[in-house]
């Protein structure tokens, strides 16, 4: 699980390096202000411990969810910084834990420990902390001086000592008992072969790889798989070496997903035109004999979908259905330049593809008596960002959410399937979710517009049985990613915003209105903390 300081309206799926990110289309983020898609058992309901922080003057402020109560921490920064983005992980919920900071300059701060309900009881952890992570239990991962501590029962054990000039990315397992550690390397196309390490945080024992390449590397939740390509070869980390598990090949097509599928599919050096399918034992199989290119996506259902050559020798797209060819399809082409686009929702009986050189979004039926059937749902968009669905019931999923740009617009417009919902959403990309359950269906979504007085704002929305409401207008920031299962029940927005002062206006959503709470603030504090993989990353 990885921890990356990042803007929360940034979400891509942008090739993966260290592949710490390799996950990160599925990235959820939690927290008390999380910055983050939430998982279903962290948002069902408000409780009376959720809380936001927020800047205003030089002190840290606390806004309860259910009173609005507000309550000073104190002083936070010796020199004016502000700290915008700080990983406060949700409180452990046996522990009723959370963290906290003062004398932020710039790059370290003093962290603290205390109760949301003596939140000003505070406990002091460590000096000079670059960045944290508080475990499920209550336990704290820190780094101070370039040193990776464990934090527990009010004694700090040093774990890991960085060089002078190393930048080191710290991943952790999800059972948040095992840290892989491995140097960053900010030029990818470099020549990189280094040192990896393997911790346990309880037992302090550390297992060291020696000279692994970490520009394509893949690893599993459980830290379990970790493996990596260098040199036409295919390496594990197991057993306090490097195993080869295939040689002679191509980069795996599937390398951000290795570890986890525990399945390569590649071509071989000599091999261009064969692409084969390998396992973690090195045991081969011929999949296809006319590839041409590979469409990247998560494994799901034994679901393959690849370029290829047909018998009369016109490209086509084949999608394959644990291991039977499922359809062909004409006219779905892509390039070296334009990789087709896939989407498979969540209890979804489609599978989705888009080409931006066609232009075109199709979808293809996995089953049901229409099985292997193609459908052209939109030809006339040029970008496209499929969205998130969330489910809470059983019903299934027959629609897809997504934003794109009609040819010949500029702004993104809002779309299920081949209708448009909303147009005009934005000139970059706006976030969406669509929500399902047994009873209601519903929209929650964001526009995007610029603003002669204040540069970009937005403006927050539910649309609901043809009904778009407005939730909040002229926002320069809000407390967390958009909350699907409340309808922006409690949530808090920075409004108003005054560049030249750089501040604005703290306004909660209460029973279907704005209510104001706090004047002069200057940001939130936002969370980020995966709840999915990793800890540490460093604040830049």
């Amino acid at each position: 699980m990885e921890v990356k300081f990042m803007s929360k309206k940034i979400a891509s799926k942008l090739p993966v390096v260290l592949c710490f990110l390799s996950i990160c289309l599925l990235a959820i983020f939690t927290s008390a202000c999380s910055s983050g898609k939430k998982p279903a058992d962290s948002q069902k309901s408000t409780s009376s411990n959720k809380f936001s922080l927020y800047l205003k003057g030089d002190n840290l402020y606390m806004a309860r969810y259910d009173n609005s109560e507000i309550i000073d921490l104190g002083p936070c920064t010796t020199n004016g910084s502000v700290m915008e983005r700080f990983p406060i992980k949700q409180y452990s919920i046996d522990t009723d834990l959370f963290c906290s900071f003062s004398d932020y300059d710039g790059e370290t701060y003093t962290l603290y420990t205390s109760t949301p309900k003596s939140p000003t009881k505070r406990t002091k952890v460590a000096d000079k902390v670059t960045v944290h992570y508080i475990l499920k239990n209550g336990d704290i991962l820190y780094i101070s001086n370039k040193e990776l501590f464990f934090y527990k029962g009010g004694k700090a054990v040093s774990l890991f000592k960085e060089g002078e000039e190393e930048e080191m990315r710290y991943t952790i397992s999800d059972d948040e008992d095992t840290l892989f550690i491995v140097p960053y390397n900010r030029n990818s196309k470099k020549e990189f072969i280094v040192d990896a390490y393997f911790i346990d945080i309880y037992s302090g024992k550390k297992t060291i790889y020696s000279d692994i390449n970490p520009n394509i590397l893949s690893r599993s939740f459980d830290l379990d798989t970790v493996c990596y390509f260098n040199d036409n070869t295919l390496y594990q980390l197991k057993d306090g070496s490097s195993k080869k598990i295939v040689t002679g090949i191509k980069q795996p097509y599937n390398y951000y997903s290795v570890a986890h599928d525990k399945t390569i599919f590649t071509s071989k050096v000599d091999e261009p035109g064969l692409l084969y399918k390998f396992d973690l034992d090195g045991n081969e199989e011929l999949v296809s004999d006319t590839f041409v290119d590979f469409v990247e996506y998560e494994n799901k259902e034994d679901l393959l979908a690849c370029i290829e050559k047909n018998s009369e020798g016109e490209t086509v797209l084949k999608i394959r259905q644990n291991g039977e060819i499922l359809g062909e399809y004409k006219d779905i082409k892509g390039s070296d330049d334009d990789k087709i686009e896939e989407v498979h929702p969540y209890n979804s009986k489609y599978w989705y593809f888009f080409s931006k050189e066609n232009n075109k979004l199709w979808r293809v039926t996995l089953k049901g008596d229409s099985k292997g059937k193609i459908e052209l749902m939109n030809d006339n968009i040029s970008d496209f960002h499929d969205m998130y669905t969330d489910k809470k019931g059983k019903k299934e999923n027959d629609s897809l959410l997504y934003t794109a740009k009609i040819l010949g617009n500029n702004y993104y417009s809002l779309f299920i399937d081949g209708n448009i919902v909303i147009q005009n959403l934005g000139e970059y990309y706006s976030h969406a979710n669509l929500v399902l359950d047994d009873t209601e269906t519903y929209i929650i979504y964001n526009i995007s517009l610029p603003k002669a007085s204040a540069g970009y704002t937005d403006t927050y929305h539910i649309w609901e049985n043809g009904k778009d409401t407005i939730v909040a207008e002229n926002v320069k920031d809000y407390d967390g990613f958009l909350p699907e299962y409340e309808k922006f029940d409690k949530t808090y927005f920075l409004t108003d915003y005054d560049e030249s002062k750089g501040t604005g206006t703290l306004k909660q959503y209460i029973n279907g209105k704005l209510k104001d709470i706090d004047n002069d603030v200057k940001g939130f504090v936002m969370n980020n903390s995966s709840s999915t993989s990793s800890i540490l990353y460093k604040y830049r």
